[in-house]
């Protein structure tokens, strides 16, 4: 990859992935976040096929900085979300026996 073809353009488009992966997870949007994950990942692998210049070391620091903060953030949406559903999953089960309870008396 050349200077002046692929690495600006591709540090900012990972930033923006994550950017917009934390946007999608406070909206619920899970499935999305997943998609944009291995968007990321491979835009990622392309970005590390060559050394990087120098002069782009600050630009992908600051979009590797912005990335971690992002993922944490999502990670906890996460918990929060899985959370949420094994509560919905604890309340089905246990409608589930009351009725099977009622059935059998």
């Amino acid at each position: 990859m050349n200077a002046s073809t692929g690495w600006e353009p591709q540090i900012k488009q990972f930033r923006l992935l994550s950017m917009e992966m934390l946007e999608l997870a406070q909206a619920g949007e899970w499935e999305t976040v997943t998609e944009w994950e291995v968007k990321r990942r491979v835009l990622l692998d392309e970005l590390f096929q060559a050394p990087l210049p120098v002069e782009f070391a600050p630009l992908l620091k600051d979009a590797v900085e912005i990335t971690l903060a992002n993922d944490a953030q999502v990670q906890e949406l996460a918990r929060t979300e899985m959370n949420k559903l094994s509560d919905k999953l604890r309340a089905l089960r246990q409608g589930r026996r009351a009725l099977s309870a009622y059935h059998d008396s």
